[in-house]
């Protein structure tokens, strides 16, 4: 399978993560750690394929490959944290359209990436798709939204160009685990040490607090937000997976950049949500609202085509 079609089936998988990440910050997690630090810690079961391993990361490739891992988990804590103040569907854009931007940019100065002047007319389509859903309709995003929406962007950058340095001298798979391994260690400390409240509502949703009144709803509850949170981490592990493994393959910056599929989607459930459930998603769509939607999606889909 073409890298093309890897990164397809990667962002679509996201796509839908990303809605329960949405729902699941919305319903049943307080804090933007709390997310970020349990998608890391099920990375730890990359350590069942230890044994499997032919090949590590050499030399200073190990302190690289850390570094993909730490600023995974902190992009995701900043973007969840970006998620919980504003739309999906206006944070999810901005982070999405600056991470190839960075992503080029770095792998420019780090890794020699060179793309054609076509390439980068429809990175200039992606900025302005970015600023048309960024502020379109009612309720633009606050500043804090906004920044930590970029902090994302450049973590997650970061990660994605330190991994395709590690991939591209240590192999996928070696790299893969290494940069796992990272990424689950982060978790770990992000749940016990930097935010200890987030790790008690980790605890709390897989063994909710037990009282007469409420025993049985808080376990219901519980045990809900449990399975939803495992279908969307599965899912999420699935996409990131697809996702690293066309950015072996192919150019970093093309892939981060193919994220429209993940903006189609997250609008049609903007659209499918807004009348049966429109507090949600937190989506506000109205005429005006849709029209500078849709002409940012389809300068995104241009934008898309220019550079893959």
């Amino acid at each position: 399978m073409s890298w093309f079609f890897l990164a397809i089936i990667g962002h679509l998988a996201n796509g839908i993560a990303f809605i329960i990440d949405k729902i699941l910050l919305k319903s049943s997690f307080t804090r933007s750690a709390t997310y970020a630090g349990l998608v890391g810690i099920l990375s730890a079961v990359v350590i069942l394929a230890i044994p499997f391993v032919h090949f590590w990361p050499q030399n200073n490739m190990w302190f690289v490959a850390i570094i993909s891992g730490v600023s995974f988990v902190f992009a995701l804590w900043t973007f969840f944290a970006a998620l919980s103040r504003s739309e999906a569907s206006r944070i999810v854009p901005i982070v999405g359209s600056l991470i190839p931007i960075l992503t080029l940019i770095g792998a420019f100065t780090f890794l020699g990436e060179r793309l054609s002047d076509r390439t980068f007319l429809g990175f200039f389509f992606l900025i302005v798709a970015t600023f048309l859903l960024s502020s379109s309709g009612a309720g633009k995003p606050t500043k804090e939204a906004v920044w930590l929406a970029i902090t994302s962007a450049f973590l997650f950058a970061l990660s994605s160009v330190t991994a395709k340095s590690v991939y591209d001298t240590s192999g996928f798979f070696g790299g893969f685990v290494t940069t796992r391994i990272a990424a689950a260690a982060t978790s770990f400390i992000l749940l016990t040490a930097i935010d200890r409240k987030a790790g008690d509502e980790v605890l709390q949703m897989m063994h909710p607090p037990k009282s007469k009144d409420k025993k049985t709803k808080e376990k219901s509850a519980g045990s809900k937000a449990a399975v939803l949170a495992l279908v969307g981490q599965t899912l999420g592990a699935v996409g990131f997976l697809f996702v690293q493994w066309a950015t072996a393959s192919g150019s970093a910056s093309i892939v981060n950049a193919m994220q429209a599929v993940q903006y189609a989607l997250l609008v049609v459930v903007g659209i499918i949500f807004a009348k049966r459930a429109p507090h949600l998603l937190d989506e506000k769509l109205t005429t005006h609202t849709l029209i500078i939607k849709g002409s940012a999606l389809a300068l995104t889909a241009i934008g898309m085509y220019l550079i893959v």
